[in-house]
């Protein structure tokens, strides 16, 4: 480019405009995919078979998805280094000490944590609920995108609903409701 072009306050506009319109336009897709999100409660199939698993617990043993089969059950993925998951972590514990632990059952999912952060992070915000130490088959099988995420599995093992991001307490108030509303799974031909 010749010296007079740089200089020139026509070429210089456009250049502006055009380093403008390329940000706009990424900032606008960015903003796009966050909605999609958003809209679709974190993506993914619901009302299907919720994924089995076998997770050991944080404090020792182990669950399994088969063991919580018969109540709703919330799971909520999260990580001590995450500041959502912080913000979040007293909703759930409020919500989980007013359910009842006859019908609902709650299990954390540490995701890519360190062991005594995550206990840190358990008496820090007094989680009463255990919580589990997920992996790589669990977050492909949930399809886990981050942290937080919380997923609301009817007492039949059908998937309802999953939330990406820190959820609110009328939210998952709400989806807790909405699973202990389905009618329950039909039991054997004849019994």
């Amino acid at each position: 480019m010749t010296p007079a072009l740089a200089t020139d306050p026509t070429v210089r506009l456009r250049r502006r405009l055009s380093r403008g319109l390329a940000a706009g336009s990424i900032a606008i897709v960015v903003l796009l995919a966050l909605f999609g999100l958003a809209a679709s409660d974190g993506g993914g199939r619901n009302d299907g078979p919720a994924p089995a698993f076998d997770l050991p617990l944080i404090g020792g043993g182990r669950v399994t998805d088969a063991a919580l089969v018969g109540r709703v059950t919330v799971i909520n993925v999260w990580a001590s280094w995450c500041g959502p998951c912080r913000e979040e972590a007293p909703v759930l514990a409020r919500v989980y000490g007013d359910v009842d632990p006859a019908r609902v059952v709650f299990l954390g999912v540490t995701r890519n944590d360190q062991p005594d952060d995550s206990r840190a992070f358990i008496e820090r915000f007094e989680i009463a609920f255990p919580s589990a130490v997920g992996d790589g088959a669990f977050a492909r099988a949930y399809g886990v995108r981050g942290v937080p995420m919380t997923y609301v599995i009817a007492a039949d093992g059908t998937l309802i609903a999953r939330h990406f991001g820190p959820i609110s307490e009328s939210r998952l108030r709400a989806l807790i409701a909405d699973a202990l509303a389905r009618p329950p799974a039909a039991g054997p031909a004849g019994a």
